[in-house]
């Protein structure tokens, strides 16, 4: 029998990204934030208007290895490496292509072994006639996932509304406060995911 798979989300999962995306904005522009105040809406983290965010987003993602020196969670591969004893487990990622090589370096360094497949969904990416972008609940879809275990709100309910059952990670400013749908669970840390999926069989 095929074993069932979880997609799971890089940024603010396994990797602490908003506190690297924050002290890199604290040393580069002189701002004062905290991972409170991060939000994938950066003109509105910033306060500042479209035109000056696509400068300092061209900036940040010039950064090569900035994202290499993210933290990892310490627990997350203990609990992974366990759930890969009954499932297959996929990354899904929101992730630029450009960073597709760093992704792949720190996801060996941190969860060798552990994914059969990296998937970047490339919703920020600037399409070309030649390049192609896909939603994360497009892509859980088209690979048969059954589970996503994300920290946006938006991925985890656009997948429940596919039937794929969603994991809600973590206790963050942008999604501490939300109501969750039918077929979304919260889970605070690695430790509550692992106690969710030993409830399901």
């Amino acid at each position: 029998m095929p074993r069932q798979v979880i997609a799971v989300d890089v940024d603010d999962v396994l990797s602490a990204s908003a506190a690297g995306w924050v002290a890199f904005s604290n040393a580069t522009w002189g701002t004062n934030l905290t991972v409170e105040d991060y939000q994938e809406d950066w003109a509105a983290m910033w306060e500042i208007d479209h035109e000056a965010m696509v400068e300092r987003a061209h900036i940040i993602h010039s950064q090569t290895g900035l994202i290499s020196t993210f933290d990892h969670d310490a627990q997350a591969a203990t609990v992974l490496r366990r759930l890969a004893e009954k499932y297959e487990l996929i990354i899904v990622s929101s992730r630029v292509n450009m960073h597709r090589a760093e992704t792949l370096e720190w996801l060996d360094r941190h969860f060798a072994g552990i994914f059969s497949s990296i998937n970047l969904a490339g919703i920020y990416d600037v399409l070309s006639k030649d390049s192609s972008r896909a939603t994360k609940a497009e892509i859980v879809k088209r690979l048969g996932a059954d589970y996503l275990v994300d920290d946006q709100p938006k991925h985890c309910f656009a997948v429940a509304e596919n039937s794929v059952s969603a994991v809600l990670f973590g206790d963050y400013s942008w999604n501490r406060s939300v109501t969750l749908p039918a077929g979304v669970t919260r889970c605070k840390d690695w430790p509550a995911v692992l106690e969710y999926f030993n409830g399901q069989r």
